[in-house]
């Protein structure tokens, strides 16, 4: 029976957990999805990637090249899926949401296989099924992006991480592509992590294809471990903050494979892209390791909420500190044990530990002596007195008769 009482109000909790887990798995899929779109349509409308060639089996190794941004642009898609989810977590959700989230994220990602299996359709390499190999290598890549996505959404460095070298990825690769958007210029493909201008000579290229990746990590590594000590966190998790991107792109040239060609074009930023997840370790492990010195703060001056703090006045001397003093300025003859400390031991009766000690002499008892001076009379009744009064008188007046 209602008592009129309105009651709180009522709530469907497992209505409301269900539509924050569509919520959350929609928006890692769908974000993920329009990321690898959004960066297969800005690679192909630049020539970063170009999959409408022939190539014959002297060039196949840039094909290989061509897959390795396939792979890295499935498992980038993947961390944008999962970043975006992560602003959507439910407060104390736990591993198996974030699980769910980061495969929704890798689904999402796998978007970038039809997209490049479409016009790989066009491609020929001699010895190559190009649309079965793109295909795989974007389902890989998706694969290991639920990894990725799993690490965004659990630690704050990966993230930082993450986005840092991704976009210094893109920004070398659009400084690489820079020169031939020039009118009256054609573009060439691009290697992932390499750059590579037009204006730069084909042996410098060969150099920078090797350090750039390494190089690359080791700043971003150093950047993010830095920033990680600066918030405060373990000493773990700053030394592994350099990890997560360059891991990317030594999956990705996993993923694509080393090469075959004579002239190395693809092996040497192969064995650059394998060493580069450890330059990411180093740099955010010497971020760790380094020291930094105290920095003095300088006194606060006062202000109306917080005085001045009391000054401690001049403390007097103390009575011994004067009398040691004092005594320093007598001569030597007039000191005395109290003023120096030492006293002599030649009154001390001598003690060797092994002489027994000599029981003290006993005193004779001393006789009574008699008491000098005038010996006190005994005091006389009132009687007395008169007879001897009498006495006198007699004897006085008998020494005239006779």
């Amino acid at each position: 029976m209602w008592s009129g009482v309105p009651g709180p109000p009522f709530r469907n909790v497992r209505g409301m957990a269900f539509r924050t887990s569509v919520k959350l798995v929609g928006v890692a899929l769908g974000v993920a999805a329009l990321a690898g779109a959004s960066q297969l349509g800005l690679a192909y409308g630049l020539g970063i990637v170009v999959l409408s060639r022939t190539l014959d089996i002297t060039m196949r190794d840039h094909w290989t090249a061509q897959l390795a941004w396939v792979a890295w642009f499935a498992m980038t898609a993947a961390v944008v899926g999962g970043i975006a989810a992560r602003r959507h977590l439910p407060r104390g959700s736990g591993a198996g949401t974030r699980l769910v989230s980061s495969v929704a994220a890798g689904i999402g990602a796998a978007a970038v296989a039809p997209l490049t299996m479409q016009p790989a359709r066009s491609m020929h390499v001699d010895g190559v099924q190009p649309v079965l190999v793109i295909g795989i290598c974007a389902a890989l890549g998706a694969s290991a992006g639920i990894f990725a996505a799993y690490a965004a959404l659990s630690r704050s460095v990966a993230r930082w991480n993450f986005s840092t070298v991704g976009i210094a990825v893109w920004v070398i690769a659009l400084v690489s592509v820079a020169p031939g958007l020039a009118p009256g210029k054609t573009t060439s493909a691009v290697r992932l992590g390499v750059l590579e201008p037009e204006f730069l000579s084909a042996d410098v290229i060969k150099r920078t294809a090797l350090f750039t990746m390494p190089a690359l990590a080791l700043l971003a590594g150093l950047a993010v471990g830095w920033s990680a000590r600066r918030h405060g966190l373990s000493t773990l998790t700053i030394a592994l903050a350099g990890l997560a991107g360059p891991a990317l792109l030594t999956v990705s040239y996993l993923i694509a494979g080393p090469g075959s060609a004579d002239d190395q074009y693809q092996a040497v930023p192969y064995w650059a892209a394998m060493t580069a997840a450890g330059a990411g370790v180093l740099g955010s492990v010497l971020a760790a390791v380094l020291r930094r010195s105290p920095a003095v703060q300088p006194p606060a001056s006062p202000t109306p909420d917080r005085p001045a703090l009391p000054k401690r006045g001049a403390q007097p001397e103390p009575t011994i500190a004067r009398a040691a003093a004092s005594a320093a300025q007598r001569p030597q003859e007039q000191l005395r044990p109290s003023d120096t400390g030492v006293f002599s031991m030649k009154d001390l009766p001598s003690f060797d530990g092994f002489t027994p000690q000599q029981p003290p002499p006993q005193q004779q008892p001393v006789p009574p002596q008699p008491a000098r001076g005038r010996a006190k009379r005994p005091r006389q009744r009132p009687d007395q007195q008169q007879q001897q009064q009498d006495n006198v008188a007699t004897w006085v007046s008998g020494l005239g008769n006779g």
